[in-house]
């Protein structure tokens, strides 16, 4: 009586495979993977006769082996339970196809032919190939020597959650994403890259915020010419951006962008402007020195007050950035969200006049 059975493959399989999300396999590298949610799932191309050897490793959470198998492209192809048999001819014919998919569970059973009280918690290793079984594989003392047994019967095969492809495998192209087609959510740094920040300025939106006075000069002029003075300004002015953090996309995850220059005419540009980087819905705040000259012209007959004025704003316009899965390049997902900038947009000389008396 089986008490759990992984994965039951439908007639319409070989369909979804197809629509499924393929990852290169990539050799001597752990890869998370949960047999203990989906079998494994490998594609291959190899033809028979070819010698081509497909092999995988499986391990648990702390990374201690638990076990491995292999499929040799002879004439007769073969299959390896490493631990319990050499390379032995499948009991069953292999699909004609040349491109084959493989699929690998781990059934666990309370009864399996009868060895629940040598080693209870058994489990069967399960090979399709196109959809139809291959083999049905007891991972028992009678099927697999001693010295290898124990990484079987102690359970670490039955959860095994990371894989690792052998480097002398000559024949595994693919395997197949777990969470399976493309899914674009949890988006983070580890597995995803991010594309250049697009920004558009439909939707831009300029709030002013504050203003305040830098400096102010006045001339008293009694006399009968224009009296011209010089002046300056010197001081540091912060900008604090952030981007929204959209809904696909993890906390705290990271990235470069430039951000955006708006011209007079209110286009947006990021041809001049220098890479930052940010988190998601956290301000990165930059620094950066204020220094500029003004003139002041008093007229004849007339007191004239110049005031340098610093306009705080709040920019806001809508942005897009591709992620691409880094394992799966075909896997790109577009997130959009809001660009805001608070920082002195402009600076102004405000002059007012007061004619002196006579």
């Amino acid at each position: 009586m089986e008490i759990k059975l992984k994965f039951k493959v439908s007639i319409f399989e070989n369909m979804l495979y197809n629509w499924l999300s393929w990852i290169a396999a990539k050799r001597n590298k752990f890869i998370d993977y949960d047999l203990e949610t989906s079998p494994l799932l490998i594609k291959t191309n190899s033809a028979l006769g070819s010698g081509d050897i497909l092999r995988v490793y499986f391990y648990n959470a702390n990374f201690t082996y638990a076990g491995a198998v292999g499929i040799k492209f002879d004439t007769i192809p073969q299959f390896y339970i490493r631990g319990c048999t050499d390379h032995v001819a499948f009991p069953t014919a292999l699909p004609e196809t040349l491109e084959k998919t493989w699929s690998f569970a781990l059934i666990k059973s309370s009864e399996s032919a009868g060895e629940q009280a040598e080693a209870s918690g058994a489990v069967r290793l399960q090979i399709r190939c196109n959809g139809v079984e291959v083999l049905s594989f007891l991972i028992s003392r009678k099927t697999c020597s001693d010295n290898n047994l124990m990484p079987y019967l102690r359970g670490d095969l039955s959860h095994v959650t990371k894989i690792w492809f052998f480097s002398g495998d000559t024949a595994s192209n693919f395997y197949m994403s777990q969470s399976g087609p493309c899914q674009c959510s949890d988006i983070n740094n580890e597995n995803w890259s991010a594309s250049v920040v697009e920004y558009t300025d439909t939707g831009l939106e300029v709030v002013p915020l504050t203003q305040t006075i830098l400096r102010s000069k006045t001339i008293t002029n009694g006399g009968s010419e224009q009296i011209r003075v010089k002046f300056a300004v010197s001081e540091t002015v912060s900008e604090a951006m952030s981007f929204t953090r959209p809904a696909e996309v993890s906390i705290a995850t990271n990235f470069t962008a430039r951000v955006p220059f708006i011209s007079l005419a209110g286009k947006v540009s990021t041809l001049t402007s220098a890479k930052h980087g940010f988190s998601f819905g956290e301000e990165t705040v930059l620094e950066k020195p204020l220094s500029l000259e003004f003139e002041c012209a008093g007229a004849a007959k007339t007191m004239t007050s110049c005031s340098v004025v610093k306009f705080i704003e709040q920019i806001s316009m809508p942005y897009s950035m591709t992620w691409t899965q880094k394992d799966d390049p075909e896997c790109s997902c577009e997130v959009e969200g809001t660009y805001r900038k608070v920082s002195v947009e402009r600076v102004d000389v405000i002059v007012t006049e007061s004619k002196l008396d006579e």
